[in-house]
């Protein structure tokens, strides 16, 4: 009996720490939706301030501090983003320039090219062995392997 007694108190007391558990959850909840609750306060506060600083009322002189600190931050703000424009315009200039590069390159590409195949069909050259056509530039004949001479 004394086992079953001590099993059942030790359910009891897990049951007991489980309830408290979630009472003590509970609570923490409600502290933390309170503190929410305070934070959206003192926002609606800080707009109510802002509102007649905006309006040109005169504040208190901390208040006034404070909101001329919101004003600079404003004009950080602005200059931070006119910094990221200038930014985003220089890559894209930048990108562009590239482009044409490589696009010159490639014309360049194509012409010297076209240069080395007009080269090529200008004057053939015969093989002084078996007078077969040789290509520019070749050192020995493919036809009868005879060293090429100018």
């Amino acid at each position: 009996m004394a086992f079953l007694d001590r099993l059942g108190e030790f359910a009891k007391n897990a049951a007991d720490k489980a309830n408290d558990g979630l009472e003590i959850n509970r609570i923490n909840s409600d502290i933390t939706m309170q503190q929410g609750n305070i934070t959206a306060y003192q926002r609606e506060l800080g707009l109510y301030y802002w509102d007649k600083f905006v309006a040109g009322e005169t504040l208190e002189q901390e208040a006034m501090d404070i909101c001329k600190k919101i004003v600079l931050a404003q004009d950080n703000i602005v200059s931070l983003q006119a910094e990221i424009e200038k930014i985003k315009t220089d890559r894209a200039a930048e990108k562009a320039e590239r482009a044409q590069q490589k696009q010159a390159e490639r014309e360049q590409q194509k012409l010297a090219e076209q240069q080395a195949l007009e080269e090529q069909e200008e004057t053939p050259e015969f093989c002084s062995n078996c007078g077969m056509a040789l290509t520019k530039g070749q050192k020995f004949c493919s036809n009868c392997g005879s060293t090429v001479t100018k």
